[in-house]
């Protein structure tokens, strides 16, 4: 019933906001929307910080499924309770030696993929780790060990089909995420005694569309990179205003900002996609570009681990 009140809420302060950038089925690929023109006013921002207020206080239940060395790193396997009736999968990294513990975090979220955290450790947590730097890679809804059976094949259609394009669950998982992200940050302070000042944010493809949003919210990141994302993807049709990362992007500042994307990526366009949101971002972040397309190699990873390291 409180997820009922709570969506018939969200409605009625959002759907007067956007009508007009609200897209129907013959919505025209790349086209924009009118926030991404121009965001809202902070009068109405600050009805969509409460719908990412969480119970902090709430016990994370936190189980150890697994620990295990490898490569000389540490890795927990675990699972917290992020609210009430959802609970997070996440993976903790740091070297073996005890006294890493003091070293930076950083908490990473992946894109797409079904393999979810997985699909980060070769990619990612390797050269985060090398770099001086924690990690925790958490699984978002839908995906990696959280699958619910909403996606079946996880490609780009289907992602599109069923989560992206229908837009109250499209927003109800953008909040969700939000709250997890926030969970995630309280356990590393509470639980795995991180320097609430060396705690950083990466997100890669969706996770960083996810993080524009995220990071505009949450205010306690002292370093965020975002990485091969925009404003939506190819096969998006527009979000309700409150899921819409250009509501957001011009918030993360003073945080400094790293983005990076690829110059010919037909998944976020650059001059439909890209650029039309990075002109919203402060005067704290860096714009890089790289010369592929939907991809990151590893070369341009590492500027991004550097960056990070130097950073926190």
């Amino acid at each position: 019933m409180f997820k009922n009140y709570r969506l018939a809420v969200i409605h009625f302060l959002l759907i007067p906001v956007g009508l007009l950038g609200i897209s129907n089925s013959a919505y025209a690929q790349w086209d924009s929307d009118q926030w991404l023109e121009s965001p809202v006013s902070d009068e109405v921002f600050q009805n969509y910080l409460g719908f990412f207020t969480y119970e902090s206080d709430l016990d994370f239940n936190l189980k150890v499924r697994e620990r295990s060395h490898e490569e000389g790193i540490y890795k927990e396997r675990i699972t917290f309770q992020s609210t009430s009736d959802i609970a997070v999968t996440a993976d903790y990294y740091r070297l073996n030696s005890l006294e890493s513990i003091a070293r930076p975090h950083v908490i990473v979220v992946h894109g797409g993929s079904a393999s979810g955290k997985d699909g980060m450790y070769n990619r990612v947590v390797k050269g985060l780790i090398r770099h001086g730097v924690n990690v925790l890679a958490i699984d978002l809804l839908h995906f990696g060990e959280r699958k619910t059976g909403l996606l079946t094949t996880f490609k780009n259609d289907d992602k599109a089909n069923n989560l992206y394009n229908r837009k109250s669950l499209y927003l109800e998982w953008v909040i969700q995420t939000v709250k997890d992200v926030g969970r995630s940050y309280d356990l590393l302070t509470r639980h795995y005694k991180a320097n609430p000042t060396k705690i950083g944010y990466l997100g890669i493809s969706r996770g960083a569309e996810l993080g524009f949003i995220i990071t505009g919210v949450e205010k306690r990141f002292d370093a965020v990179a975002l990485a091969i994302s925009g404003h939506f993807d190819r096969l998006e049709r527009g979000h309700l205003a409150a899921a819409c990362p250009a509501n957001y992007v011009g918030r993360i500042s003073p945080t400094p900002t790293f983005l990076i994307n690829g110059r010919f990526d037909s998944d976020y366009d650059a001059e439909k996609s890209v650029k039309p949101l990075q002109k919203h971002f402060g005067e704290s972040t860096e714009i890089h570009w790289m010369d592929t397309g939907h991809n990151l190699p590893p070369d341009e990873a590492s500027k991004i681990f550097q960056w990070l390291s130097k950073t926190l």
